[in-house]
């Protein structure tokens, strides 16, 4: 899988790829189907802000097929997504969705990884899996005329993996390695910890890639259990964006997907969905020394929401303006007033179980206690002090500028394609983003805060050479040499 970065981006930025609305001051459209013929197979919806439709269909099997065309250049950008990521892992065996994306290019009933690797640069196009939280993705991208032959390709490795014990072990050794190059970089370090401190063992308590002890467990009939329950047809999602019709699209999955069946026959291991605790954790704060650094990451947070929350989208506009942008609170008194991190921001991660409101900052050790005390500060500021109309306004419009840019790629559209459908965010997507952030209040925002902010019961990971940060362990802290 793709590496996760080093400590999340906040959701403000993640928008920048799959959240954002249309810079429009006009009145709220609705979203209207697009024209399509009586006996069409497809849904469709229109796409004002790229002056296209939006069309989805459904496979006999489960497969969901979305088509955005967008015939600008010759080229088609698609994905093929499973919901099968790291949150779907074994406890105790963290790492197995990762490994099982890593190995579905290493060989299929038909293709060896050579020939894989052959077929695919003949197409002149690119193609590769990954495994995030939620989902597994195979990502595709080449000229419309090479597309049934690279999609065909797509399509066996996903399909017809066959897992050989010598990729396999090749692949876990890459793991450790990565793994064990994380425990220098304070980014990995904080995350992981943070997590683990909220969730425990639940899906989203450790990292996609797993960790040095869960890898270590992982043995070859792990990977095949897990491909076997979990890659389903009903669980996949197909999206095209580019030049490229709903009916060709339509027919080339047909072609392909149409007669899969899941390898184990049966109801499938239930889709829990893990909501936001009940209670909130008491605050404890873990404490990782590592004497040679000189700066100390900080990551402080508790559990948050999930994504089709009905406060997201005030959530939303609530963190940009807390620390969601270079213009935010945090930003501009920690860092441009005071000067005291080299960088702050905060998000929160709403997925499809309840992930977590974070603050994240780097600084000079000795300045840690200060700015600990002055993030808590602001976080409770913005708990009980009102936001300003202006604040909310400039917000919204701050949002909604993003879209356009946002969606100018094919790669993009069938990335966000993909995310509306798996987070079931409706073919109306594209309307009703923009008009819900400009629904958003003073007054909604504010409830937002409450909802999310809890500066007394904050999980608090710091990173760094604690006897310079000035922080002394209590009784509930946790010191990690």
């Amino acid at each position: 899988m793709k590496p996760e970065n080093p400590i999340r981006l906040s959701i403000a930025l993640a928008a920048a790829l799959f959240f954002s609305g249309c810079a429009d001051t006009t009145p709220a459209t609705v979203s209207t189907p697009a024209p399509a013929p009586p006996s069409s197979p497809f849904e469709s919806r229109d796409v004002p802000v790229i002056h296209s439709h939006v069309y989805r269909a459904t496979l006999p099997n489960g497969v969901v097929v979305v088509v955005l065309p967008r015939p600008v250049v010759p080229v088609v950008s698609f994905r093929i997504g499973i919901l099968a990521g790291s949150s779907r892992d074994p406890i105790g065996k963290g790492g197995v969705a990762d490994l099982t994306a890593s190995l579905l290019n290493r060989g299929t009933t038909t293709r060896d990884a050579l020939t894989l690797f052959r077929e695919i640069d003949e197409t002149g196009g690119s193609l590769e899996a990954a495994a995030g939280r939620d989902m597994t993705t195979v990502s595709g991208k080449v000229l419309t005329s090479d597309l049934p032959s690279l999609f065909g390709v797509a399509a066996d490795m996903v399909m017809n993996p066959v897992f050989p014990e010598k990729e396999f072990q090749h692949n876990l050794l890459q793991a450790r390695a990565g793994l064990m190059d994380e425990k220098d970089h304070a980014g990995p370090v904080a995350r992981n910890l943070f997590y683990k401190t909220l969730y425990g063992n639940g899906p989203y308590g450790h990292p996609s890639s797993g960790t040095l002890h869960s890898v270590s467990r992982i043995t070859l009939q792990d990977i095949r259990t897990f491909y076997q329950t979990e890659y389903r047809p009903e669980r996949t999602i197909i999206t095209f964006a580019g030049d490229i019709t709903p009916e060709k699209a339509l027919e080339l999955v047909k072609s392909v997907f149409g007669s899969w069946k899941p390898a184990t026959p049966g109801s499938p291991r239930p889709m829990t969905v893990h909501n936001t605790p009940a209670s909130l954790p008491s605050g404890q704060t873990i404490l990782v020394n590592r004497p040679q650094f000189a700066q100390a990451m900080v990551m402080m947070g508790t559990p948050g929401i999930r994504r089709n929350d009905p406060s997201f989208y005030s959530a939303l506009v609530m963190n940009e303006i807390l620390g969601g942008t270079t213009t935010s609170r945090l930003n501009h008194v920690v860092r441009q007033k005071n000067g005291l991190v080299y960088y702050i921001y905060s998000g929160f991660d709403a997925e499809r179980h309840a992930g977590p409101f974070f603050v994240v900052f780097q600084t000079f050790a000795p300045n840690t206690k200060k700015v600990l005390a002055l993030s808590q500060k602001l976080l409770g500021d913005m708990k009980t002090k009102p936001v300003t109309a202006r604040e909310v306004e400039t917000t919204r419009n701050n949002i909604l500028g993003q879209f356009p840019f946002r969606v100018d790629t094919d790669d993009r559209i069938a990335s966000l394609l993909l995310y509306i459908e798996a987070y079931d965010l409706g073919l109306g997507y594209f309307t009703d983003y923009p008009d819900s952030i400009r629904k958003v209040t003073p007054e909604s925002v504010e409830k937002a805060a409450s909802t999310l902010l809890h500066p007394g019961h904050l999980v608090t990971v710091v990173v760094g050479p604690i006897p310079k940060t000035g922080l002394r362990p209590n009784g509930k802290d946790i010191v990690v040499e």
